[in-house]
């Protein structure tokens, strides 16, 4: 066959696979008791186009990492004033990475910053908590955030522990004795106490008698190197009984011993500052008492909770006693709260109207954090992509995208910023190119990141939040207030 001829059959069996796919039934045809698909164009180009998703990734990837030129003022060769600012206004308002800000306020994080900035030379430790389902479970995107904030500003630690952990973290070891009783507001693993005193991490746990916990650093590749030690360590007790006692067992070290001798109901915290860092303790407690958490830091400089529940939507805080959220968040001098919601709600929006409520239950409570909490800036950070079989076709969750926008207006109407996460993966699809990536960004359950990925989804979250500190930075050396 001639080269022409060959040319035009291949053309013409093209343009016949095409048109199948323009006029194939989406719901394909009966075959006996099984059902023919036929793919439509759009999935025809998935390959392509989720090709792309990658390299739009690596390319925002590199439009975050802008250097700031700490002695522009003097020997600006590469960028000019004008030329900065331009950079950051853009990025402000074209990047799919950008931090939505309320009334687009680019000072908005200047309080945060200037804390992080000093908590060294004050000698000051600064706490950021980030709440979320079970995408963030075993310190996943947490992590990243946590080691690149600290290697920046300085820190140790894990930060926030439960006193029973369910879910094994990369970032330590933990166990408790079996007659601490664990109770959850939210989530999958919920069980109601009888009260509402469940604390900063929407969990408490009852000690009655005698109980041991023990927390050890984990020594592994993929560890993050500051959580191999710690040096301060905090207790937090909701109700007690008279006598209630927690000795601190540090390793190679002497125990020491703290006790309330007076009954409570309010938050209280035992703490103590050991002279050399440990890798490694265990508290014995003796009495009867509601743990709602431990912190486990260092000296000074920024720690990042992990807090997930999973299953949760977010709707929550509104639940937990004020009290016993707001002495925590004080005690841990709380400047940031990242709100990590949504993909556990994608699942039940079948209109507009489901839309509308999970938007009008968020913004109550970013009001309600505000108002109990006004010390810290909120950011809520929207679901990743989800897919799910539509017609037997892999394809983004329904109502997706109104959702998070939904989301979005929730945020900013109500003087929280917001962090589109779906954007960044790619929008529409991207979830399927990432489950397809080598090595897999995320699990086959088309929900889930891999390890691999939530280290990106981190890594991404952080140069965004540096840009706008850079942003600072930069208007310091020229005096731009």
């Amino acid at each position: 066959m001639k080269a022409d001829k060959t040319l035009l059959f291949i053309l013409l069996v093209i343009a016949l696979l095409a048109l199948l796919c323009v006029v194939f039934p989406e719901k394909g045809i009966a075959f006996g008791s099984r059902r023919l698909f036929f793919p439509t164009l759009e999935e025809v180009m998935v390959r392509e186009k989720s090709r792309s998703v990658v390299e739009k990734m690596e390319e925002l990837r590199e439009s975050l990492r802008m250097q700031i030129f700490q002695d522009s003022v003097s020997t600006a060769n590469f960028l000019t004033c004008n030329d900065s600012m331009l950079f950051y206004t853009r990025f402000a308002i074209e990047n799919p990475a950008r931090i939505h800000l309320p009334n687009d306020d680019l000072t908005f994080f200047d309080s945060l910053f200037e804390k992080l900035s000093n908590c060294k030379v004050n000698n000051e430790l600064v706490h950021i908590l980030h709440y979320g389902d079970s995408q963030i479970e075993g310190d996943r995107i947490t992590g990243f955030i946590r080691q690149s904030l600290q290697e920046k500003f300085g820190g140790k630690g894990p930060g926030l522990l439960p006193a029973v952990q369910v879910i094994p973290s990369t970032a330590v070891n933990q166990s408790a004795s079996e007659n601490m009783e664990r109770y959850t507001i939210s989530g999958n693993f919920v069980n109601k106490a009888a009260h509402n005193r469940y604390g900063i991490m929407g969990q408490v746990s009852e000690v009655s008698g005698y109980g041991l916990l023990s927390v050890r650093a984990r020594n592994s590749k993929t560890t993050y190197k500051n959580l191999g030690s710690f040096s301060k360590i905090r207790l937090f007790v909701g109700r007690n009984e008279p006598g209630f006692q927690a000795t601190l067992l540090p390793a190679k070290e002497q125990a020491i011993t703290q006790s309330l001798q007076k009954s409570g109901v309010r938050t209280r915290v035992l703490t103590w500052n050991l002279k050399k860092p440990v890798k490694q303790f265990s508290l014995r407690f003796s009495g009867s008492a509601e743990i709602t958490a431990i912190s486990v830091d260092g000296e000074n400089g920024v720690a990042v909770d992990n807090i997930p529940l999973r299953g949760s939507s977010g709707t929550f805080f509104s639940m937990i006693d004020t009290n016993s959220l707001v002495s925590a968040m004080r005690e841990l001098n709380t400047q940031l709260i990242l709100l990590e919601f949504g993909g556990n709600m994608m699942p039940s929006i079948k209109n507009k109207k489901y839309i509308a409520a999970y938007k009008k239950e968020m913004a109550k409570q970013i009001v309600h954090l505000q108002k109990s909490y006004p010390e810290a800036k909120i950011i809520l950070i929207g679901p990743a992509d989800m897919s799910v079989k539509v017609n037997g076709h892999l394809q983004t969750i329904p109502f997706m995208a109104e959702t998070i926008q939904g989301m979005k207006e929730a945020a900013l109407e109500n003087g929280a910023a917001f962090w589109d996460m779906y954007a960044v993966m790619g929008g529409r699809n991207s979830m399927i190119e990432w489950v397809r990536h080598k090595p897999a960004l995320a699990a086959p359950d088309y929900i889930h990141f891999t390890p691999r990925g939530a280290e990106r989804i981190g890594e991404m979250f952080y140069e965004s939040l540096m840009i706008y500190y850079d942003f600072v930075i930069f208007r310091k050396n020229m005096n731009i207030k």
